[in-house]
């Protein structure tokens, strides 16, 4: 795509806020995969059309203030916070709310149940969670304890899910889980896994 005019320019101007929105909030929070190509533009455009209504004080001092013509440096100041500093901020706001279920006091206030946006049970579960103790289950039967921590990582990708925990255990008779020595962590592919078991 070629931009060869101060519209195709603006055009540009309008799907970028949006597309960094989109990319902030996604390293934080898994959504549902925007399948078509109207879906994703529809999608940058409407979040570009909150950070704008959010800088409407900084536009209006842009384009109608006493700096818009005296002062070029503050004028692409302006334009760099409203572009992309207001964005990674929204983005950051708003992955706070959907991982601290922070509107959830207000659906329960208009007695709504609302739809969850996180397309499964995996990316919910590994997406909130505090570092824990999990028991995996895979088909065959065979169990795996380990520690899903800080350092641990689960696939967000829909097509591929798996898991890597940082440390291992061993399940002795007596229930009582000891760590293995020497132990980096191990891999399962999330195509064996039956189905896992948090525990504090």
């Amino acid at each position: 795509m070629k931009f060869q005019s101060i519209p195709d320019l603006l055009l540009l101007a309008a799907f970028v806020p949006g597309f960094v929105y989109h990319r902030v909030l996604s390293h934080f929070v898994t959504m549902r995969q925007m399948r078509s190509r109207e879906d994703i533009i529809l999608g940058f455009l409407t979040a570009t059309a909150l950070n704008f209504s959010v800088c409407s004080p900084l536009l209006y001092l842009l384009f109608a203030g006493r700096f818009s013509s005296a002062a070029p440096a503050w004028r692409a100041l302006t334009l760099f916070i409203i572009i992309f500093i207001v964005p990674v901020m929204l983005g950051i706001a708003s992955a706070m709310i959907k991982q601290k279920d922070g509107l959830a006091w207000l659906y329960r206030w208009l007695r709504l149940r609302a739809i969850n946006p996180v397309p499964t049970g995996w990316d919910w579960i590994f997406g909130r969670t505090d570092p824990c103790y999990v028991l995996v289950t895979l088909r065959n039967g065979t169990q795996i304890a380990g520690y899903f921590g800080p350092q641990s990582m689960a696939s967000s990708d829909p097509d591929r899910r798996d898991v890597y925990l940082e440390r291992i255990y061993t399940i002795p008779l007596d229930g009582t889980w000891r760590p293995v020595d020497r132990s980096r962590g191990v891999y399962i592919d999330g195509s064996l896994i039956a189905f896992v078991e948090f525990r504090e």
